[in-house]
């Protein structure tokens, strides 16, 4: 038999071989599953991902085992940080699942994953999805998290507002109130005034950065500004005109630069006391996000530092 016919056989015994007998036998679904899950439990979560949708593909008629699989491609992505398909497999999931009993998980990872992708509105949306409709631990943690977009976007009223409404019971309860008492305090933080900054860097060159705590870039604007100046002068009295004119030239440039980067040494410095300020306020508190693969159930841990 030559090889053309051997091929012609073979072709025709996979055209009559039934497509969809592996994914049919609800026991290899069950292993097709308990195998992601082990990828899963071993962190290994991009192979995961992929077992997971194999066994959506093989195992259409499944329905318990692909709405868990919806979920935990969604919960992979998550786990590695991939933030933006993190968001798109649990919009997935919710089209494909509008009333599983795992919708108010998903749609807290949608939540922090447009977080962290800092799509603040999208998250504030998400997150009063589950305020509206959900009780308990749930809404509260979706509160929590709702006061944490309002604290990255410098909604600092709107954020204590929401703080406060943590309910007392609640495992974010004292994080909360450890958020919502420091930032009754950020105003008080010991700012830099950019135009006071600005005045005196046009006073004298150097001084607006001295203000703002940079010593070493004070000392460059008053001698770079102090050389040019002095040689102008010089110049002058030495009755050469066009050569001080030009020296003169460049020292306004010198001169303007050093006003405006004392403004925004000022600026730059209020930017660092208020993120230092909330890195203290977010190191005292950490909140774990926890899976139970046995169970199937997920939580939050809280630490506090005192």
């Amino acid at each position: 038999m030559n090889a053309g016919r051997l091929l012609l056989l073979f072709l025709a015994f996979l055209v009559t071989f039934p497509c969809g007998a592996w994914g049919a036998d609800p026991d290899n679904c069950e292993r097709q599953l308990a195998f992601a899950e082990n990828l899963f439990a071993e962190s290994d979560f991009y192979r995961a991902i992929g077992e997971y949708k194999r066994l959506i593909f093989l195992c259409p008629d499944s329905e318990a085992l692909c709405e868990k699989a919806y979920f935990k491609i969604g919960l992979s992505y998550f786990r590695a940080k991939k933030w933006r398909s993190a968001r798109d497999a649990f919009d997935a999931f919710l089209v494909n699942y509008p009333d599983s009993r795992m919708d108010p998980e998903a749609l807290y990872l949608k939540g922090m994953s447009e977080k962290s992708l800092s799509l603040h509105e999208e998250a504030l949306a998400t997150f009063a999805r589950i305020i509206e409709v959900e009780t308990g631990e749930d809404r509260a943690r979706a509160i929590y998290q709702s006061a944490q977009v309002l604290v990255d976007m410098e909604r600092w009223e709107r954020a204590g507002e929401m703080f406060s409404r943590v309910p007392e019971g609640s495992t974010m309860y004292d994080s909360a109130g450890v958020f919502s008492a420091g930032l009754g305090n950020i105003g008080n933080l010991p700012y830099k005034s950019p135009s006071v900054a600005g005045t005196l860097a046009a006073v004298l060159p150097g001084a607006g950065h001295l203000y703002t705590r940079r010593p070493a870039d004070a000392i460059v604007a008053f001698l770079l500004n102090g050389a040019f100046i002095w040689s102008a002068v010089e110049l002058f009295d030495d009755e050469k005109y066009v050569t001080g004119g030009i020296v003169t030239f460049f020292e306004l440039g010198w001169y303007s630069g050093n006003v405006y980067s004392a403004i925004s040494s000022a600026h730059k410095f209020n930017k660092e006391t208020k993120e230092n300020f909330l890195r203290g306020l977010r190191g005292r508190v950490n909140l774990s996000y926890l899976h139970d693969a046995d169970s199937a159930c997920n939580g939050l841990m809280l630490s506090m530092k005192f």
